[in-house]
């Protein structure tokens, strides 16, 4: 089995890493230019018995380049094809996530000859045809996080993590300072505030964990994103567990 996860950003990618390879046992393997269909820049490929696992993150939300890339791989079929592909997005406005999943379908459509449609949260399998007539199977799973209400996988996570006895008054906290900071800003100077911080939705919604992890480990507040991760309890987290079902593809021991 050959997965592949698009994500948005490199965060996105080091919490799901750390998920998969604490859930499922993956374990990283180092890039080697003998890997048969690793090109991506952005990715790093994990293993676990005989399921390959790369997590790519886009740089942002625009997906269709990236499953166009997988759909080529796929099609030149050259010892190596993408036997599941999933796409986890953060949940902007529905309208934005429809948007999304429209320009995803339109890429896959074009290229399967056929009309595809997206469903989330469930797999979804689409015939493709390679450059040597060979028919391949492949399995599409879109998911926006978290499955309600708007945010971002660092949202997702931080609420998952709210709910572990002790946390509450803490990420509540996070959450109101990131907010405060959002509303006085505007009101300040460049002198007494960089204009820059915080400035993009897109760090706005993620800013709120950071700030939770500095508070609870301060002592790991300048180590690196995965440090504070490998600390996050994954199995304890209910919520985690169902919104990533689908993932439960990778117990091949089972």
């Amino acid at each position: 089995m050959n997965v592949i996860i698009l994500c948005e950003g490199e965060t996105d990618q080091i919490i799901l890493s750390e998920y998969f390879c604490h859930m499922y046992g993956f374990h990283y393997l180092r890039p080697n230019k003998r890997d048969k269909g690793f090109q991506w820049p952005t990715g790093c490929r994990y293993i676990h018995d005989d399921v390959s696992l790369d997590i790519v993150y886009v740089g942002g939300n625009q997906f269709s380049e990236f499953i166009e890339n997988i759909l080529t791989i796929n099609r030149m079929n050259s010892g190596f094809s993408y036997s599941h592909v999933a796409v986890i997005s953060d949940h902007d406005s529905n309208k934005e996530i429809q948007e999304r999943w429209h320009n995803i379908a339109e890429t896959i459509s074009t290229a399967c000859h056929c009309d595809f449609q997206i469903a989330e949260n469930h797999w979804i399998e689409q015939v493709q045809q390679s450059d040597f007539d060979e028919s391949i199977a492949v399995q599409y799973l879109f998911l926006s996080i978290p499955l309600e209400g708007d945010g971002a996988l660092e949202t997702f996570l931080l609420n998952a993590i709210e709910n572990e006895p002790g946390n509450v008054f803490l990420s509540q906290q996070s959450k109101q300072f990131v907010k405060d900071m959002i509303e006085k800003k505007t009101t300040l100077s460049a002198e007494e505030c960089n204009p820059k911080y915080l400035a993009k939705r897109r760090t706005q919604i993620k800013a709120p964990l950071a700030v939770f992890f500095a508070l609870a480990w301060p002592d790991r507040a300048f180590a690196d994103a995965k440090a504070l991760l490998q600390k996050v309890p994954w199995a304890k987290y209910e919520q985690i567990q169902t919104s990533f079902r689908a993932f439960e593809i990778f117990k091949v021991d089972q």
